[in-house]
């Protein structure tokens, strides 16, 4: 018995990796703050301390990242399919904004050259339009059919 309602490669996608990658960066954070504020733009530098602002900003998006892996986890392992596509469209609303506080930090000569990235910009802006793919691809339905178990085991 299934305990999702989410076709198998969203499942994966949803259920296991992006959970799995929201919690490392939350851990990655956690560890050092300092360095992982500081690595948000390219050619950045790592002060000795933060302000207190700059602190409690990041340590504020390191608690986001950390709900936004328990919602993911709770929203693709649930039977209900209107919780699921609700997530994922409000979540496929926010990677644009994500994307765009990264084009905005960065500015545009750094963000259309690609090779110029770093391994924040291509998680904040790469998987991000991946998985942003794979939220649109799967409420067109393009996986198969979002459905609750109510619906999945029914006999004709």
């Amino acid at each position: 018995m299934k305990y999702f309602c989410l076709p198998t490669f969203p499942f994966i996608v949803f259920g296991i990796i992006e959970p799995m990658l929201l919690a490392s960066a939350y851990i990655i954070g956690i560890y050092d703050p300092i360095a992982f504020y500081a690595s948000q733009t390219p050619n950045h530098f790592s002060p000795a301390s933060l302000p207190p602002q700059a602190e409690t900003l990041t340590l504020q998006l390191l608690n986001i990242l950390l709900l936004l892996a328990a919602m993911a986890l709770i929203c693709s392992w649930t039977l209900n399919p209107s919780t699921t596509k609700a997530y994922l469209f409000v979540v496929a609303l926010a990677d644009y904004g994500h994307i765009y506080a990264t084009y905005r930090a960065v500015e545009s000569e750094y963000f259309w050259d690609v090779g110029m990235w770093n391994l924040v910009v291509w998680g904040n802006v790469g998987v991000k339009l991946v998985l942003n793919a794979v939220r649109v691809a799967t409420l067109l339905g393009w996986f198969g059919e979002v459905r609750g178990v109510d619906q999945r085991w029914k006999t004709a």
